[in-house]
């Protein structure tokens, strides 16, 4: 058993350092991964552990000379495509990635795959990516670089979750200016209100949602709108609440009350 877990430590190592590195730093792997179960979470290899490591003896080489193209491919064998992408895209624009090109996005029995371009003077840092991963309930499970520029990531998103916006129940609470839509954890909730400011000219875009992002209810209206009521579906999670039109529709910002 300890055999064919050093065995599939080296091959993730491998993956992640590509085949001449490893075969340049070795002797120094050998040396900083001889503890196996250090690395081990569970029946698995504990990906973050082992990007950590190599990132602190130097391994990863994620500089470029100048401005390249990335070509990430993120997949998963899950069944919660929506919530695999908006995990993905969230984790991306916190680390400063806010714009990304799709140039595939393919869902079949073996999952969902979602990949994207993006300009970079260096490879995104894949210790960071888990990092920011491992705040929403998801983690990589694997790791392949085809080149320095080519990068997929396997993830797990079985247990994965929204970081958003949640408000105490039962009081009116004041959303500042949004630079996106408000995405709120309105769980275990019943029902919401929420007031336009002055000064806006809101035209009501509210879409709730159920724990893997699917579409439970939405409200729309085309006329300015001061005060929207409404009651929230059995099993949602999230609601996210836009103007038809553009942000700048409610740049007061809104006040919502939410009840339990």
């Amino acid at each position: 058993m300890t055999l064919s877990f050093g065995a599939s430590i080296n091959n993730e190592i491998e993956h992640i350092i590509g085949k001449g590195s490893y075969a340049a730093k070795k002797g120094l792997i050998s040396v900083l991964f001889k503890k196996r179960t250090d690395f081990l979470k569970g029946d698995r290899v504990d990906i973050q552990k082992v990007l950590k490591t190599l990132k602190e003896n130097d391994l990863l080489d994620l500089d470029f000379k100048k401005t390249r193209t990335l070509q990430l491919s993120f997949a998963t064998t899950g069944k919660k495509p929506l919530l695999f992408v908006k995990t993905v895209k969230d984790v991306l624009n916190a680390m400063g990635y806010n714009h990304t090109l799709t140039s595939k996005a393919l869902r079949d029995e073996s999952g969902f795959l979602w990949k994207v371009a993006i300009r970079s003077a260096a490879v995104i840092d894949p210790l960071l990516l888990a990092r920011e991963l491992q705040k929403r309930g998801a983690y990589i499970t694997s790791i392949k670089r085809y080149s320095k520029d080519n990068w997929r990531y396997n993830i797990n998103v079985n247990r994965a979750y929204l970081k958003v916006k949640k408000i105490p129940f039962n009081q009116k609470v004041t959303l500042k200016k949004p630079l996106k839509p408000y995405w709120i954890n309105v769980s275990g909730a019943r029902s919401l209100s929420i007031d336009s400011k002055n000064g806006n000219i809101w035209h009501p875009y509210i879409v709730f949602y159920d724990e893997d992002l699917r579409i439970l209810d939405n409200y729309t209206k085309e006329r300015k709108s001061y005060n929207v009521s409404l009651k929230i579906p059995r099993h949602a999670r999230y609601v996210k609440i836009s103007d038809l039109y553009t942000l700048e529709n409610i740049k007061r910002g809104l006040k919502i009350h939410i009840r339990k």
